[in-house]
């Protein structure tokens, strides 16, 4: 780690990314009514990811906008000042090996009790600085939000969507503080719908507000640390911290600063601050919202946010990210779970020796992964298992191989699931119908095809000599 490149807010990010060739700026003006994004699928869909965009002049507005900032592999890296994702993976499980006997009943704390773990909670300044100024009044509608797909947001009217934002909530006491990546439709401009999924942290603090019978404060960060936004998007384990989490991946806790309007503590070196309140008893129907899945999700009720307060810098950067058909820039930051997920199935589950997220499959909970000296039985207990887990409860495909293949190799994935099967026998499905489990470890194959090592050293050293090169 370069303790000079830890990355504390966007625009350290971005410069970054320039100074690597991973950005491209984008001088014409451009729409942020489909254009911006129908440019960002593109790009997205490039080899490595494409590049980071800079949106420079989104018609309408004075801010710019920045999009595919995540998209590659490489850029995760730079976010998180890492040089590979595995190293995400050996850190996470130095940290899990400093509990005896880890539970998932409480995992979150047994891991926020560890001092390695506590030393990255954020440190809260008194005062706010003066980087953001307050907007009077505040008005939603100046800033360039997108519109993504056609259909978004046509049950209502509403069409535009802040995408990558960091919703802040806490409990009714003001404590457990959640850090959660919802996305938020824009109602006018002083109205948002924010779709958070029941048992979501943002979700459990609204019931307590419910149950009091009051209003439940809320701000909403655009920018800010590269490392929160990606921890805010993880389903960590419980209520375990997102902020500490952020301070973990990046190795450097996080500042934080108190908002101006409710009683919440924000990054400092945001881009906006919006804040405002959520009564509990008041809903609206926001959707549809095109996703992942290549279709749009269909509307539904969502809490409606108030906005009492917004602040921002004069020359605001509006994050924003597009989603649809992989692969897409969220592929790529979910392969941060994916390695710290890694070592805690490895920590749970004796004999994992490797977990794969295929792109196509990210967002469904589906996954490769290699099993060691597998046996007969072995694919269904541990399918059984996961299953049970709260990362691969939804999991509607797991596909398991020997230990010696590479989860990463989805043709030699492909080539053995048809050929290392019998389907009346290893094939598994859960009582619902909804999962299955394919167990294409090849257990039951006595030897398999593999070239004399003798042999593949003697065409090395020669292969000049037959003059294929």
């Amino acid at each position: 780690m370069d303790a000079t490149r830890v990355m504390d807010d966007l625009r350290q990010y971005i410069s970054c990314l320039e100074s690597c060739g991973q950005l491209a700026r984008i001088s014409v003006p451009t729409d942020p009514v489909l254009e911006i994004a129908a440019i960002t699928d593109r790009v997205c869909k490039s080899p490595d990811g494409g590049k980071g965009l800079l949106f420079e002049q989104p018609l309408g507005s004075s801010f710019s906008v920045a999009t595919n900032l995540f998209g590659s592999l490489q850029r995760v890296c730079l976010a998180l000042n890492i040089d590979h994702p595995d190293q995400l993976t050996a850190r996470m499980s130095a940290l899990l090996d400093s509990i005896s006997e880890p539970s998932l009943s409480s995992l979150d704390q047994q891991i926020s009790s560890l001092p390695e773990f506590r030393r990255y909670a954020p440190r809260i300044r008194k005062t706010r600085s003066d980087i953001c100024r307050t907007m009077t009044p505040p008005d939603l509608t100046a800033f360039p939000f997108l519109h993504s797909w056609p259909n978004d947001g046509m049950a209502s009217g509403y069409q535009r969507y802040i995408t990558l934002p960091l919703v802040f909530t806490a409990d009714a006491n003001g404590n457990n503080v959640n850090c959660g990546m919802y996305r938020a439709q824009l109602r006018g401009p002083q109205e948002l719908a924010i779709q958070w999924k029941i048992g979501s942290g943002a979700h459990r603090h609204l019931e307590e507000f419910r149950c009091r019978g009051e209003k439940m404060p809320v701000s909403i960060v655009l920018g800010g640390p590269p490392a929160l936004t990606l921890s805010s998007m993880l389903p960590l384990p419980g209520v375990l911290d997102e902020c500490t989490f952020a301070g973990f991946l990046r190795e450097s806790p996080l500042e934080m600063e108190p908002c101006t309007a409710v009683p919440l503590h924000v990054p400092c070196g945001a881009e906006v601050v919006i804040e405002g309140y959520v009564d509990p008893a008041e809903t609206t129907l926001e959707g549809p919202f095109g996703n992942h899945t290549g279709a749009y999700a269909p509307a539904a009720p969502a809490a409606v946010m108030r906005v009492t307060a917004i602040s921002r810098r004069n020359d605001a950067i509006i994050p924003a990210t597009i989603v649809g058909p992989p692969p897409m820039e969220d592929c790529w930051m979910a392969k941060v779970w994916e390695r710290i997920l890694f070592s805690l199935v490895c920590r749970i589950i004796p004999g994992v020796t490797g977990l794969c997220f295929p792109l196509e499959w990210v967002f469904h909970q589906s996954a490769v992964i290699s099993l060691e000296n597998s046996h007969p039985g072995m694919v269904r207990e541990t399918a059984h298992f996961l299953w049970e887990t709260p990362w691969f409860s939804a999991a509607r495909l797991l596909v398991f191989i020997d230990g010696k293949e590479s989860v990463s190799d989805m043709n030699g994935t492909a080539w053995r699931c048809i050929n290392n099967c019998s389907f009346s026998r290893d094939f598994i499905c859960d009582n619902s119908g909804s999962r299955l489990a394919l167990d294409a470890t090849g257990w039951d194959i006595s030897r398999s095809l593999a070239q004399d090592s003798r042999i593949i050293d003697l065409v090395q050293s020669r292969w000049h000599e037959y003059g294929l090169e």
